[in-house]
């Protein structure tokens, strides 16, 4: 890879969008133009998997290049460690040189933030309007389904535009390079409501199909416990499609977002010379299997697959392509890439793999296989949410379900090929599907004889998975005795 320069980064992450709601992915319903004509200069990828279906654990996975397990980080308030030499991708960048931007302080913790951070932007108190959406009575039947409907008349400048605006007047300001921004909006994480024009820009009924409810036992007793409490049988189709509407507007409001920003980058003379990446921490139900947010140990596509768009710099050669590349990727592999490009020395033991050999057409494939993984042991309370334990808190029914049933959110993982997705449970009954006859996981198929070489095979991909990833030693070793020298790996390249 030939080059002059290290290319800026750009890289906008959104919260909760799913994979299959993108334009480029053929949703001929859902409007994502920006997104779309980024897909179209850069690569997009159809199948880009999560390695935890929750915030925080994911972005220490893709900003770790390390899968959950190998430190524990599969709950919400266990963060990557600066003092433990946890890598962390922002760190990398600005100990050679980037100037990073943020505009929230992600799951890092640290002396001093600015051993990751170069400048943290916060938006001025008052510089933006609140879209909280109208208020809702705990006993109102909509209330646990996080729907709050319409959340003004006009379009209104919220939390979200003013992060990106902060964004846009950093590229204005002519800024030291290289400079990675790191652009996180909350959107469209639910609640689910936003303002017209979005709020009434799709009609209810020509949505794309609602995936339907699964018939009791076929998947975690969590999700079924969870749905029972939120009250969510309760609702019918209308209200489903009443949600997955407001979703769309708030998808549709972040990829205008998205559109600002990409202008700016263009107007201030950086396009060329800068890797723009879009994707989001994880997806959302919708409605999907009559449920709404997400679970830390489910792992339908609908939570697990997300939007994963690259635009390259102009010395990286990409080839014009008609459709997405559809090989298997995960998102962790996000760490490498911009390892890659940035030129890092290797420093830790990561299990990212760059996505620069399959963008470029160098290679075809990537992955044989994906994993995804989270819950908790029964004896392990210090991991369940400490928030939202009492009826009326929104969270309560996910949260409380986690305390009063520990074996309900028991550990899991996923491996999923092309073909087939295996879910293998602690604490509950497997769960086997045939993607290409049973596309939207609704028939578990694990005692199903007929299956029975298929299980075999997704068992011994999770025994392999799990030796080659188990643990990463680091590369700063202790001599075993006072004087000893131990060799140095930090100017390893890639």
């Amino acid at each position: 890879m030939s080059q002059t320069k290290r290319p800026n980064l750009i890289i906008f992450i959104a919260d909760s969008w799913r994979g299959k709601d993108v334009g480029y992915l053929e949703n001929k319903v859902i409007r994502t133009p920006h997104a779309d004509a980024l897909a179209g200069e850069g690569v997009a990828f159809s199948n880009c998997f999560v390695q935890n279906t929750v915030c925080t654990p994911s972005r220490c996975s893709f900003m770790s290049g390390r899968y959950p397990h190998v430190k524990g980080h599969r709950v919400q308030e266990h963060k990557l460690v600066i003092d433990d030499d946890d890598p962390v991708i922002l760190k990398e960048l600005k100990d050679q040189g980037y100037y990073v931007w943020c505009n929230a302080i992600p799951p890092v913790k640290s002396g001093d933030i600015h051993e990751w951070c170069s400048e943290l932007f916060t938006p001025a108190p008052g510089s933006y309007e609140s879209n909280s959406g109208p208020v809702m009575d705990a006993g109102d039947p909509l209330y646990y389904s996080f729907y709050r409907g319409k959340a003004g008349d006009k379009e209104m400048f919220i939390r979200d535009d003013a992060i990106v605006q902060g964004a846009i007047d950093f590229l204005a300001s002519g800024p030291p390079e290289p400079f990675c921004l790191f652009i996180t909006v909350s959107s469209p994480h639910p609640p689910f409501r936003v303002e017209e024009p979005y709020f009434s820009m799709y009609d209810r009924d020509k949505l794309p199909p609602i995936i339907a409810k699964p018939e009791p036992g076929t998947k975690s007793a969590f999700l079924d416990r969870v749905r029972e409490r939120m009250g969510l049988e309760r609702l019918g189709e209308d209200e489903f499609k009443e949600i997955l509407a407001v979703y769309y507007g708030m998808i549709t409001k972040t990829d205008a977002s998205l559109g600002r920003l990409t202008e700016a980058v263009k107007q201030s003379g950086h396009w060329d010379d800068s890797a723009v990446f879009v994707f989001s921490d994880h997806g959302e139900y919708a409605g999907d299997y009559c449920m709404v947010e997400k679970s830390q140990n489910d792992f339908e596509d609908s939570l697990s697959r997300v939007p994963l768009i690259i635009k390259y710099p102009s010395w990286i050669p990409v080839p014009k392509r008609e459709q997405p590349v559809d090989a298997l990727v995960e998102l962790l592999d996000f760490y490498a890439t911009v390892a890659e490009l940035a030129g890092l020395p290797e420093r830790h033991t990561t299990f990212s793999r760059s996505l620069v050999p399959v963008s470029t057409g160098e290679a075809h494939e990537h992955r044989g296989q994906v994993f995804c993984e989270g819950g908790a042991l029964v004896y392990e309370p210090h991991t369940h949410e400490p928030n939202g334990l009492w009826p009326g808190a929104l969270y309560w029914p996910r949260v409380g379900v986690q305390n009063d049933y520990p074996e309900f959110h028991g550990k899991v993982v996923m491996v999923r090929t092309r073909e087939f997705k295996y879910i293998k449970r602690l604490y509950e009954r497997d769960e086997l599907y045939d993607l290409a006859n049973d596309p939207d996981e609704l028939h578990n198929l694990i005692e199903d004889e007929s299956y029975a070489d298929v299980r075999q095979d997704m068992l011994e991909r999770l025994v392999h998975w799990y030796m080659e990833t188990v643990d990463a030693v680091p590369y700063r070793l202790d001599p075993r005795r006072a004087g000893e020298k131990l060799p140095t790996y930090a100017n390893e390249k890639r």
